[in-house]
């Protein structure tokens, strides 16, 4: 925690899982090699997890991945890494105009802020070297999931200690492991929604959010509970009906274990076929747009929803990530100074 005030600047990680660096096979192999090999995510003991990862599910998945990627890929490359990039400068930034208006007293009280990736680039590693050549002296890590998770929040400031033992870099570390109960947050993201064109009166809301593993709640995780808290706490800012809103979860991983449910696409296709209202789909747990959003949401699950209506006319509304907006760089630079100035 933060123990005597630093006299260097702060350095600021935001942390998210990652994204393969060009969209080609070879790419998503390397990614998609470390990320299902992490402690947090693998089913089962690494010798035979990664038997199986290298002679059956890599050298038939990472081809497929390689196109989905390739279908999202933007001008700036990966829209995770980019929209995370971007988010970070903006933190600082706001950071920065606060100071300037008197909120900080000093130079050092301004940070620098940086993404980071816990698989893939920019690198945690890179990262806190960068930060510890800066002059750093303290440390603020948030994982970029709103409601942590073993798999998510835990794996990224897993990433975090092992780099700085590694480094041998005793700095002190301030941890937020999650932000999804925060005001700022839940108006950000219900604003969000009003301004894509959700109709509490005559839409049916759906908020999904990434399914985890059945044994991870077993053991402890209590990532389902903030997600009934972060949804209910959105659904009333919305003034969205009881009855015409629910909790989905998508990209469960098959891998033999059960997963939190219910499914989203399961979900999407029961709407379809029993509900005339229009299907506003939003995804609140991911702070940036990704592969999980732009692709499984937005391009395959809108045209389940028209295939299972059997009317391509209707279509359902997909809102976007907060990504780097305005309301999410403060909602961040504000958690960011609180946790600062404790």
């Amino acid at each position: 925690m933060n123990q005597q005030r630093a006299q260097g600047p702060t350095g600021v990680l935001l942390i998210n899982t990652g994204s393969p660096s060009p969209p080609t096979p070879e790419a998503v192999r390397t990614y998609l090699g470390q990320f299902l090999m992490d402690d947090r995510i693998r089913p089962l003991p690494a010798p035979v997890w990664r038997a199986i990862l290298e002679h059956i599910i890599l050298p038939r998945r990472c081809p497929a991945s390689a196109q989905k990627y390739a279908a999202i890929w933007g001008d700036k490359g990966s829209p995770l890494i980019a929209g995370c990039c971007e988010l970070a400068s903006q933190v600082e930034t706001i950071i920065r105009s606060r100071g300037r208006e008197g909120r900080s007293a000093s130079a050092t009280d301004v940070p620098l802020v940086r993404a980071a990736m816990t698989y893939g680039e920019p690198s945690v590693a890179s990262v806190l070297k960068e930060l510890k050549d800066a002059g750093c002296t303290q440390l603020i890590a948030l994982p970029l999931y709103p409601q942590s998770a073993f798999a998510t929040t835990a794996a990224a400031l897993g990433a975090l200690d092992r780099n700085l033992k590694q480094m041998a870099w005793q700095v002190p570390t301030i941890s937020i492991e999650a932000y999804g109960d925060n005001e700022a947050y839940l108006d950000a993201v219900a604003d969000s929604i009003l301004q894509a064109g959700y109709r509490p009166q005559s839409d049916y809301l759906l908020l999904s959010l990434h399914a985890i593993p059945l044994p991870d709640i077993d053991a402890g995780d209590t990532y389902t509970e903030q997600v009934r808290r972060s949804s209910h706490a959105i659904a009333e800012r919305l003034g969205a009906p009881s009855g015409a809103w629910s909790i989905a979860y998508q990209s469960p991983f098959e891998d033999g274990r059960r997963w939190t449910g219910p499914y989203t696409a399961r979900v999407v296709t029961r709407l379809a076929k029993s509900d005339s209202r229009r299907l506003t789909v939003a995804c609140p747990g991911f702070a940036v747009d990704c592969l999980e959003t732009l692709y499984d949401i937005d391009r395959i699950l809108r045209a389940t929803y028209r295939d299972a209506q059997g009317n391509p006319a209707n279509d359902l509304l997909y809102v976007p990530c907060l990504n780097a907006s305005k309301s999410h760089a403060e909602v961040l630079a504000e958690i960011v100074l609180q946790a600062m100035n404790e």
